[in-house]
């Protein structure tokens, strides 16, 4: 199994990531429901990717359906063989993929050094720990979306208590998910449900799965464009409001 740069996890981000102990992620291993982690060369730790998040996710619905272990270990294996277990883990991978993002690993003095006067930079780390934002490695924290926290730290040094930003991002978190909801209604009702109704035939699960990938990044795309203009008109709306432009001189007209 290989899995790219970008998706690899160790065993406790994997936990974080799908409300999965370590223990149970362990056990999942041992009784054969989840592959082994993947190593890469020269490394001894063992990594874990898309693939993994997919398996997860799929014992973890199937458990809350009242699957016994055993039972869940014998529908992977009926799936296995009838081959729709590799078409419902490719979806799957889709969905675990959506929620990678540009990850950084830093160490705490690293993220000191990035701390305007003032700010207690580890009460924030622990703040967006709770956000779901940062995850605690050792000595250094994984940066789900490290430019959050670029944009809270520079929001202040302008001089925005950083206490704000933080509930700030819990709002924006709420909001996108309000926007992400309207995007997947549609994909539902108009790409998902005719597949269902169909009975979910092979030939097309393929086609669904390049649907789910395209139409999640071009939301992505188009919804950036559209946040940068709403900011320019809020933005120069402000500004008119607080600070108004004394009328222009008129020109003399010549008679």
């Amino acid at each position: 199994m290989t899995v790219d740069s970008e998706a690899f996890l160790t065993i406790e981000e994997l936990s974080f990531q799908c409300g999965v102990t370590t223990r149970n992620i362990r056990a999942y291993q041992s009784r054969g429901l989840l592959p082994p982690p993947v190593t890469r060369t020269g490394e001894r730790t063992g990594f874990y990717g898309h693939d993994h998040i997919a398996r997860l996710n799929l014992i973890n619905r199937l458990q809350a359906r009242g699957y016994s272990l055993a039972g869940i270990a014998e529908l992977l294996q009926a799936w296995a063989e009838g081959r729709s277990l590799e078409q419902l883990v490719g979806m799957e991978s889709v969905v675990a993929a959506a929620q990678e993002d540009d990850s950084r690993l830093m160490s705490e003095a690293q993220l000191l050094q990035l701390a305007p006067p003032g700010v207690d930079l580890l009460e924030v780390m622990r703040q967006l720990r709770g956000l779901g934002l940062a995850v605690r490695e050792g000595k250094q924290y994984r940066l789900r979306q490290p430019k959050l926290l670029e944009l809270g730290l520079q929001a202040a040094a302008a001089g925005i208590p950083i206490a704000q930003m933080l509930r700030e991002f819990e709002r924006m978190q709420k909001d996108a998910h309000r926007i992400a909801r309207r995007f997947v209604r549609l994909f539902d009702r108009h790409v998902m449900q005719p597949y269902l109704d169909a009975g979910m035939p092979a030939s097309a699960t393929e086609k669904m799965i390049a649907s789910m990938t395209a139409l999640r990044k071009q939301a992505a795309a188009g919804i950036k464009p559209l946040m940068a203009v709403a900011l320019s008109d809020e933005i120069e709306a402000a500004v008119a409001r607080r600070l108004p432009i004394a009328d222009r001189p008129q020109k003399d007209s010549k008679a």
